[in-house]
């Protein structure tokens, strides 16, 4: 359990890479709560990094590092094979470097939520799971949560830990119908109606409608959890205020 309030909405940000923007972060930014920031590997770079958290400064957004694979040409969303001391190394240096440009410009990072084909690796390989959080407590100790799937390897090792743990669900990309979740390559298109509708789904009923539109129950809706969009979909802004919409009505 976090400090956070019980429901909250975050966003992956911060993907643009030096002149080339993705995703209309200034506009996305004042309708959610959080913002995963990218840190250079996957996307993002030193300025880009620093815009972005200026720009969740200024509208009291908290600050998450968002750390991908060491792949900007496929966007940190291919897998490839990766030792336990290259996820410590590069988890190490992409914390650190998002924590160093944080606190420069007066804010702190209160949240880790890794990115893409990371986050899947992490939730299937406990070993380096293992390695990333041996450098999220080097960097930030045992002091803010990681952002991840319940009752998976990413809440297991949390807890063994002492890591705070936040699970999150999706309603812009999709989950089979054994709860698996789906990549955005694997999903279908987000639109604001499908996005808010899930949400309004897990808000009054405690699930979700899998990837062919059957319910799916989502027990983690029950206490604390937060809720993950992409910036990057062709609709999100439209679907991230559509769900706000739903927050602001339901969410307690």
């Amino acid at each position: 359990m976090s400090n956070l309030p019980r429901v909250t909405l975050n966003v992956d940000c911060g993907e643009g890479y030096y002149r080339w923007d993705l995703g209309p972060d200034a506009e996305i930014i004042p309708h959610v709560d959080l913002v995963n920031i990218a840190c250079g590997f996957h996307a993002g770079d030193h300025q880009t990094m620093l815009r972005t958290v200026r720009e969740a400064i200024k509208h009291n957004v908290g600050i998450g590092a968002h750390p991908g694979l060491d792949d900007i040409k496929g966007f940190g969303r291919r897998k490839f094979d990766i030792t336990t001391d290259e996820v410590y190394s590069l988890a190490l240096y992409q914390l650190g470097a998002l924590k160093a440009i944080t606190e420069g410009d007066g804010g702190k990072v209160g949240h880790v939520k890794p990115h893409g084909m990371l986050y899947f690796i992490l939730r299937d390989n406990e070993d380096c799971m293992r390695a990333f959080m041996r450098a999220q407590t080097a960097v930030f100790k045992t002091s803010i949560p990681f952002f991840g799937l319940g009752g998976t390897v990413h809440e297991k090792v949390c807890k063994e830990l002492g890591v705070p743990f936040v699970p999150e669900v999706f309603c812009d990309i999709d989950y089979t119908s054994g709860g698996t979740l789906l990549g955005v390559p694997q999903s279908n298109p987000a639109t604001p109606e499908s996005a808010a509708g899930k949400i309004r789904q897990m808000l009054t009923s405690q699930e979700t409608f899998d990837i062919d539109g059957n319910a799916l129950p989502m027990p983690v809706t029950t206490g604390q959890f937060t809720i993950c969009m992409h910036s990057d979909l062709k609709t999100a802004l439209d679907n991230i205020k559509a769900v706000r919409v739903v927050l602001n009505e339901l969410a307690k």
